[in-house]
């Protein structure tokens, strides 16, 4: 079945509301632009302090950013 927009919303219409925060953040995410380099750069870093035992603590997404683009 190829997607479509018709398809995409028939789905958001079946969701539970519980689930449409995650939806909508998810799709949010999937219209952002490109990775670009200097962002590439950071998510290879944090991947690299997460297989060395280091965690990060994050209350949202931009405090996520400034923390891997070392902007603390």
């Amino acid at each position: 079945m190829a997607a479509s927009r018709d398809t995409l919303h028939h789905l958001i219409d079946r969701l539970p509301d519980a689930e449409i925060t995650a939806a909508q953040r998810f799709l949010e995410f999937l219209a952002q632009e490109p990775v670009g380099p200097v962002f590439s750069k950071s998510i290879r870093r944090g991947i690299a302090q997460a297989d060395a035992g280091e965690a990060l603590v994050c209350q949202n997404y931009n405090d996520m950013v400034e923390k891997l683009l070392g902007k603390d």
